[in-house]
């Protein structure tokens, strides 16, 4: 494993804790009680990780092509809008597809596509690229720079075999959860 790979692994294991803890927070307020937000059975939402590690890739090569802030800002916003809206609409879609759930449901929102996605999350998700790219992302660098040099590859690996583990352990979670719903509806029959 590259040391680039291993250090984008870490970034993607941030990344996914910080989505799992800001929707886990969120719905909890909301329901006053403890929600577990995410298709994971540990505290990590992933697509968090995947749409962090695509907004990181725009802010770079937007970087070293945009000479003035502003420029720079409002394609960071809208093309990572665009990606993450993306992400979100692929991601529902295809959980929904295999295991006959949607994790979220923007259906009452205006401008919604399938549920999926819709443009009030869109314009939100391109504001934290925003802030993701210019606040955060250099900050957590800050903080990664100066641990050791084989830190990246160890916890790689082991955030590789933690990931492995809990998503076959949520997938069959969310198997048996599928199969005793239809069990149940044919016994209703």
């Amino acid at each position: 494993m590259s040391s680039t790979l291993a250090q984008r692994m870490v970034l993607f294991a941030i990344y996914a804790f910080a989505g799992w803890l800001l929707e886990t927070s969120y719905a909890s307020i909301r329901e006053r009680r403890f929600v577990n937000r995410g298709f994971l059975c540990g505290p990590f939402c992933p697509i968090y990780g995947f749409g962090a590690l695509l907004i990181i890739a725009v802010a770079e090569r937007v970087g070293a092509r945009m000479d003035t802030p502003w420029t720079r800002g409002l394609v960071i916003v809208l093309v990572s809008a665009l990606l993450v809206t993306w992400l979100e609409y692929a991601t529902g879609w295809i959980l929904d597809r295999i295991f006959h759930r949607k994790w979220w449901d923007y259906q009452g929102r205006r401008l919604n596509i399938g549920g999926y996605v819709c443009l009030e999350y869109s314009l939100l998700w391109g504001a934290l690229a925003f802030m993701l790219a210019e606040l955060i992302h250099p900050a957590v660098l800050l903080l990664l720079t100066p641990l050791p040099g084989w830190f990246d590859m160890t916890a790689a690996w082991i955030i590789l075999l933690y990931f492995a583990i809990d998503t076959g352990v949520s997938a069959s979670r969310e198997w048996q959860r599928k199969h005793a719903a239809s069990l149940h509806r044919l016994k209703l029959r």
